[in-house]
């Protein structure tokens, strides 16, 4: 039985969903940049004249694509600042969350953003967690930051 959830409501569904059907599988092109990212690496997939990112397991066009990696910056599309977490506990430090579109590119990512005035157009880079500590997922980055605040570093 499904309930809707009214406004600021969590929506509950009852039940159990068969998981297993709906498995993706990164195809090679995928564990490429699975790799990439243990390396601290961002990359999309290069089908003829586009650049897609993230990188997919095929190009659209049915042609073959070449996975390339994505250097900055990237563009805040848009972003939300989140105070509360996903059980309505009041964050200590609210939390910037941007949409964030590399500029030569089609797609774009979702992830945290560390910056004092966030704002859409703002160029910024990723940060990486260190080597070690990287398993080949978009967890692999702490956050993105101003591409301005890079240079001081």
């Amino acid at each position: 039985m499904n309930r809707r959830g009214g406004r600021g409501e969590l929506l509950h569904v009852e039940g159990s969903m068969e998981a297993d059907k709906y498995v993706y599988p990164p195809g090679v092109l995928g564990s490429e940049a699975a790799k990439a990212l243990a390396e601290g690496k961002l990359t999309g997939i290069r089908c003829g004249e586009k650049l897609i990112v993230p990188p997919r397991p095929y190009c659209p066009d049915h042609s073959k694509g070449e996975l390339v990696e994505v250097r900055g910056p990237w563009i805040v599309e848009s972003f939300t600042i989140v105070y509360e977490d996903m059980y309505g506990n009041m964050l200590e430090t609210p939390q910037v969350i941007a949409v964030l579109r590399h500029e030569d590119a089609e797609g774009s990512i979702v992830h945290f953003l560390k910056a004092e005035k966030p704002r859409v157009g703002m160029r910024t880079r990723p940060v990486f967690k260190s080597p070690e500590e990287r398993n080949g997922t978009l967890g692999d980055i702490l956050y993105f930051e101003p591409a301005e605040q890079a240079s001081k570093k």
